[in-house]
């Protein structure tokens, strides 16, 4: 687990933990340069080191679920916003059947961003950050980006479908 949790971490989430990581450290370090597997009180070390490492572990997992979530979310709007007929249509029909797309797809747009904000509330929540602190507006910035970057998606995707057409 803690050889996992180092790993993964991304350099934008490991200062947010950055004072559970030296907790789960030092809660390691006796097992590291004192302790021996037969050495005596070894249980009480080994339990408290892995609840220590277990609640890390657990935080770090509940973190890259909510990331994974919001990514998930956001695929949704890789859809493309036009539809083509096989048959010619007027100008009005193309709009209005445009706009039968557009308007429930911005209501999954603003669904999915009150469901993002519940995830970092969620995130937040679990990590108790100081919301000022630069690493929570690190945080938060690296979210917007993935957050642009699935609009981005979602603005390639129709360019693209536009341009086979």
């Amino acid at each position: 687990m803690y050889n996992e949790i180092l790993s993964t971490l991304l350099p934008v989430e490991k200062p947010l933990l950055a004072d559970r990581i030296e907790r789960m450290n030092k809660a390691l370090n006796p097992g590291i340069m004192e302790l021996r597997w037969n050495s005596q009180n070894i249980e009480p070390f080994i339990n408290q080191a892995m609840t220590i490492v277990t609640d890390v572990d657990e935080l770090v997992k509940k973190m890259k679920d909510n990331v994974k979530k919001m990514q998930d979310l956001m695929k949704h709007w890789e859809k493309p916003l036009f539809e083509r007929k096989l048959k010619p249509c007027q100008p009005d029909d193309v709009e209005q059947t445009h706009q039968s797309l557009v308007m429930p797809r911005l209501e999954d747009v603003k669904n999915h961003g009150r469901e993002i904000h519940k995830l970092m509330k969620d995130t937040s929540e679990n990590i108790r950050p100081d919301k000022k602190s630069h690493m929570w507006l690190a945080y938060v910035d690296y979210v917007n980006g993935l957050v642009i970057e699935g609009i981005t998606r979602g603005i390639h995707a129709s360019m693209t479908y536009l341009s086979n057409q």
